[in-house]
């Protein structure tokens, strides 16, 4: 029996047909991008700050444009003093400020113009990023390029993950994105496809988003691989991805170790599991994921108890479609998909679980990842196509759920019912002709799924422009007009003595109104003005308190008053101590007589104007008081977030600068301690000296242990990368020599 050889013309063939349907893959998966980033924009046909949105406003691209900015003067931002609570941006953690893409987004979003612009192109860009991941993670679990490229184009326009995560949470958004690439690459590598670097190289990409949930996400995944290498009964493929997932896990400790060592001043030092009812869905929530005008019932911000949006909607199809599909696909090669089943068993507990767990709070948060296991699992089950016998059975189960679902949209929000009705209708008509074209026109199949994907949501943003459960803020976005306005108008330590409830109820949330005169949130600092007002995640407990500020920056109605007593345990008032030179006073708030050494500097119908008569001592430093028995010869800032002064004397001193965890005191190199003092200030006992320096520096905490563990996974990543090329390559080798010599005949 003669042993056939492979010719070069073989050889042809088979590299031709791999680079044919790698062709084919890069092409739809390009087509993914394309819609996806078109659909992104249907919002904006109603509503031009769609993306511009509650936190995205707050605190999202204001802070994106200052980091920005620092890394084009050549500062690495992990403390800005002059922020107050929003300044300890290492602590935020979802600044990102270790992730290389995001900081390549952050320098774009310094350079352009309008923040609002900026938000549409990074929201676009990780839709894009998100819907890419859930096409390749759908192929590797065996689906077709259609049909993954059905659910790819899909999720990222569901309800909560375009209402919630991309127009107002983008820190959501961005984790998420990250994790379906991170669970292809551990499969791929598990399965001897793909280098190990490549999945570390990914995992640290979500981690370093800096998101607790995309945290908890890349665990979970870890986790879920592990377990479906177990059901494989593959000891060593699960041992190589506990160690790639210890490796990402440790390598990206340094991104939340300032969250936790900054905790002991925050108020989100405690934790603990609670259930306040606060965005937990119900179970009848997920039996109307493909009702397109669908709002859930649970409490929400503001004392609300029906969403405004479609939070639980994921897409048209998938319910309607049940009784065509063939479910028994999803039997098939069980243990090797595992993970699908692991993962949305996790998320699907947290999701029904207590309103607040530990550092996870809300748990409609991880609607998004319920529905990731989802749309995977439909796209295998569409690459099978649909069952198209007992017509009229199957006809009738489609007709039943579309019209539960349509009476259960009613039921939530009566108003919109001729929404509900047209969408009932152009349901209807696109499953006639889903199953039409799947019979006649089979290639068309998922393009009308496609098409009703787009259909829904030009429906939706028309009925639902903006997600009304949360904040619009509605700020003036153009960066120069909104300095040009502020900037040169409010000298010094600025507070803006103010709140939405007062200006929302004398309807001046808008640009015209309130934000000709006040800003809130960072986007004081965005404006130019060093304001005490600053949006947190984590906040400072003895400075709200202070000034009874909440996390957005907005202050009580007597805090006026309080400025002009006594700061405890100084001889000054608190407005010496917080070195403010204007205070703008809305004219709802409580007020008094110009207080003595002050002046008003301007009227409005808004606001009271009020501005020091003469400048503060030390105008380069951020010195406020200082003990009798201390004399301070010169005081200046160095950097972004360093001090250094001399003195004569010895007693206690203040700065102008909250006290986080993480500022080192010396006196002529000697280290002193660092304490909170009056509304969380920087306050030094000095001891006694004459001319001596004190220089104050920040690190942030865990930066010691942090950095030298993420250099070192990198490099073990690195390392094992290399080996298993190494390997790879000797293997392949080695069987291209025992092939040739089994084909060599005999002598």
């Amino acid at each position: 029996m003669e042993t056939r050889v492979e010719s070069p013309a073989d050889d042809q063939v088979t590299s031709s047909r791999g680079w044919s349907d790698r062709k084919r893959g890069l092409l739809t998966g390009l087509a993914v991008a394309v819609v996806v980033a078109v659909l992104a924009q249907f919002p904006l046909l109603h509503n031009r700050i769609f993306y511009f949105w509650d936190d995205s406003a707050a605190a999202f691209l204001p802070d994106w444009h200052y980091i920005g900015n620092q890394l084009l003067n050549g500062t690495w931002p992990t403390m800005s003093p002059e922020m107050w609570m929003g300044g300890n941006i290492a602590g935020e953690t979802m600044m990102g400020l270790f992730n290389p893409l995001l900081l390549v987004n952050y320098l774009l979003v310094a350079v352009l113009p309008d923040l609002a612009v900026s938000a549409i192109l990074v929201k676009t860009e990780f839709l894009v990023i998100l819907a890419l991941g859930v096409y390749l993670l759908a192929r590797n679990f065996g689906a077709g390029r259609r049909a993954a490229s059905v659910t790819a184009i899909a999720l990222p326009v569901s309800g909560y993950i375009l209402y919630f995560d991309a127009a107002t949470w983008v820190g959501g958004l961005i984790a998420f994105a990250f994790l379906p690439w991170v669970w292809w690459s551990l499969r791929k590598f598990a399965n001897g496809e793909l280098n190990p670097l490549v999945a570390v190289l990914i995992g640290y990409l979500a981690m370093t988003a800096g998101n607790p949930y995309g945290a908890l996400g890349v665990a979970v995944i870890v986790l879920a691989v592990a377990v479906e290498q177990i059901a494989q009964r593959d000891w060593r493929r699960f041992g190589k991805v506990v160690l790639v997932g210890a490796i990402v896990g440790l390598g990206t400790l340094v991104v939340y170790l300032p969250l936790v060592g900054s905790s002991a001043v925050t108020w989100r030092s405690s934790a603990g599991v609670a259930n306040d009812g606060f965005m937990v869905p119900g179970i009848g929530d997920l039996l109307a994921m493909s009702a397109p005008v669908y709002q859930p019932q649970f409490s929400l911000f503001g004392g609300g108890t029906v969403a405004t949006v479609p939070i639980a909607y994921l897409a048209w199809f998938v319910v309607p479609l049940a009784p065509w599909l063939r479910w028994s696909t999803l039997r098939h090669n069980v243990r090797a998909r595992s993970s699908i089943l692991v993962f949305a068993t996790v998320y699907l507990v947290f999701l029904f679980g207590p309103s607040n767990l530990w550092l996870f709070r809300w748990p409609a948060r991880l609607t998004g990842y319920v529905y990731l296991p989802v749309a995977i699992a439909i796209a295998i089950v569409l690459t099978k196509g649909l069952k198209t016998d007992h017509i009229r059975e199957r006809a009738g189960g489609s007709l039943l759920i579309v019209l539960v679902g349509t009476y259960l949209s009613w039921a939530a929000a009566p108003k919109n019912v001729a929404w509900q009705v047209l969408t009932t209708v152009l349901v209807l008509g696109l499953l006639v002709g889903v199953v039409y074209t799947y019979r006649k026109r089979p290639h068309l199949f998922g393009g009308v799924l496609v098409l009703g994907t787009a259909l829904m949501l030009l429906c939706q943003v028309s009925v639902f422009t903006g997600n009304y459960s949360v904040t619009p803020w509605r700020f003036p976005h153009n960066v120069s007009d909104l300095q040009a306005r502020f900037a040169d108008r409010y000298e010094g330590n600025t507070l803006f003595a103010t709140d939405t409830p007062t200006l929302s109820a004398r309807g001046l949330i808008t640009p015209e109104g309130a934000w000709q005169d006040v800003m809130l949130t960072n986007m004081a600092h965005t404006a130019g003005v060093d304001a005490l007002n600053s949006y947190s995640g984590i906040g400072d407990v003895k400075f709200a308190s202070a000034l009874c500020m909440t996390y957005y920056g907005g202050t009580c109605t007597d805090v006026f008053p309080k400025l002009f007593e006594r700061a405890p345990g100084t001889t000054a008032d608190l407005a010496d101590v917080l070195r403010l030179q204007t205070v703008v006073l809305d004219k709802t708030f409580e007020s008094e007589p110009t207080p003595d050494g002050w002046s008003i500097a301007e009227r409005t119908d808004l606001v009271t104007v009020y501005k020091r008569n003469e400048p503060l001592p030390f105008p380069s430093g951020r010195m406020s008081w200082s003990a009798s028995s201390v004399t301070v010869d010169k005081d200046e800032k160095v950097g972004e977030n360093g001090e250094r002064f001399t003195y004569t004397g010895e007693g206690r001193v203040v700065l102008s600068m909250l006290a986080w965890p993480g500022y080192v005191a010396t006196v002529d190199g000697k280290k002193v301690e660092v304490e909170q003092g009056p509304a969380g200030l920087m306050q030094i006992d000095l001891p006694e000296g004459r001319n001596a320096e004190v220089e104050l520096s920040f690190t942030p905490p865990g930066y010691g242990l942090g950095i030298p563990l993420m250099a070192g996974c990198l490099l073990l990543g690195v390392a094992y990368g290399v080996w298993w090329e190494i390997a790879r390559r000797r293997t392949r080798t080695r069987a291209k020599v025992e092939e040739e010599a089994a084909a060599t005949p005999a002598s």
